[in-house]
């Protein structure tokens, strides 16, 4: 998968360093993988959690969260596409409360 904006990340193991490992280990798994559905995204991460078209990772046992949108890779007769994650914000979790936190850089979806 492709990760997109992946400043948002580099920020977030800046101002949060306590979970800069746990970030930088789901980069390199996403980065190798081909997810074509979210029970594939289950598979790997059993914690994530699909709401309203957004895919929400926890970070440090819900201490974050990571919030993302995925377009999920395609086969088309030989066609093939990797696929995108998206990433929205990395948020606290009394930030993540707050649902017009989840999308701020790109206004809601």
């Amino acid at each position: 998968m492709h990760i997109v904006t992946l400043k948002l990340l580099k920020e977030a193991t800046q101002k949060y360093a306590d979970a800069r490992g746990e970030i930088e280990a789901r980069h390199r798994i996403v980065e190798k993988v081909r997810w074509h559905n979210f029970t594939e995204v289950r598979a790997i991460f059993p914690d994530a959690d699909n709401v309203d078209g957004y895919v929400i990772f926890n970070i440090r046992k819900n201490r974050y969260r990571l919030v993302t949108v995925i377009h999920y890779a395609k086969t088309m007769k030989e066609l093939k596409t990797g696929g995108h994650v998206y990433v929205r914000s990395f948020l606290t979790h009394k930030e993540y409360d707050k649902k017009e936190n989840w999308d701020r850089r790109y206004g809601k979806k």
